[in-house]
Order: C-alpha cells, then structure tokens, then sequence
C-alpha cells in the first residue's frame, strides 16, 4: 500500500472521483457537513506555507493503481474529519496510515465520532488519541470528540494497555 498527499493540482484532478468513493464506501457515517467541505475545500490550503503547516490534508491510500482508502481533514479536524477504507481493504491498517498521516501533515488532529460506531472509536484508541468530551452528533446520537497533536505527545498519561504504533 501506498499514502500519496494531494497538491492542490491533484486535489484538482480527483475531487470527483474521491467524493463518490467517500460517498459510497463511507457506509452512510459521515456528515453532510463533511461531504460539504470536501467539496467546497479551497486546493490551496493543501500546499504548505512558508512554515510547513497545512490548512487541509487530503490523502490517498493505493494498492497498485487502485484507491483503497481516502483520509482528509481540514483545519486540524475543526472544519472536517474523515476516513474512509474500501470494505475489501479494512482490517489491513489503512485507516491507521491515513490517520497518523493526517496528524504528521496538519501536527494535530481532531474528530467525532458516533458511539455506534465502534471501528472509528477502536481506531482512535489504537492511535492514542484522546476522547475528550461527549456530545450530540448531527443524527443526534451520542458522539465522542477525539484529539491527538504530534507536540508533547509523549507525556501525555495514557491508558496502561497503550502499544504504540
């Protein structure tokens, strides 16, 4: 498997293709408001500033020529956070790759994530991020907010059964 970051010329050559791959193997979980900054994301806000930060990350996980896995998020996980792995792809470590992708690209990251859905929160732990409060999502379910930044990662507590990956 291969991560590849989008420019904003190939961000540009691909938002198609990648919304409708959201969109069909997102097994009806993510957001209208995410579907919407997806589409409405501005493809300068992928390539790095002067400083290195990136205001977007928008990745893609290949094996062979074939999309398996698509990650972005924008503003650090404020404005949007998603994740999606080909049903045939899953369990494979996809979703672990363009995660911590995500988090080396923008130095932190954030997400909610409805507590029925039990693989994203599985995800989450396995990366050390942190649930740190519990709201109502926009279906209305139950949803936790987790946070993980690449800064004083490390003296962080965690929980004891923690393996880093």
């Amino acid at each position: 498997m291969d991560l590849e970051l989008l420019t904003p010329e190939t961000w540009l050559a691909e938002q198609k293709r990648l919304i409708g791959f959201s969109i069909r193997f997102g097994d009806k979980r993510l957001a209208v408001s995410t579907i919407h900054a997806l589409r409405k994301l501005d493809p300068s806000l992928l390539q790095p500033d002067l400083n290195g930060q990136c205001g977007a990350a928008a990745i893609i996980a290949k094996h062979g020529s074939r999309i398996v896995g698509f990650g972005f998020a924008e503003a650090g996980g404020e404005a949007a956070c998603m994740v999606v792995v080909h049903p045939e792809a899953r369990s494979l470590g996809i979703g672990s790759s363009l995660v911590q992708a995500m988090i080396k690209r923008l130095g932190k990251l954030s997400c909610n994530v409805a507590v029925d859905n039990t693989a994203s929160m599985a995800l989450c732990f396995r990366l050390g991020m942190t649930a740190v409060s519990m709201h109502r999502g926009p279906t209305g379910k139950p949803t936790l907010r987790f946070e993980r930044g690449t800064a004083h990662d490390s003296t962080r507590p965690r929980h004891p059964d923690f393996i880093p990956q």
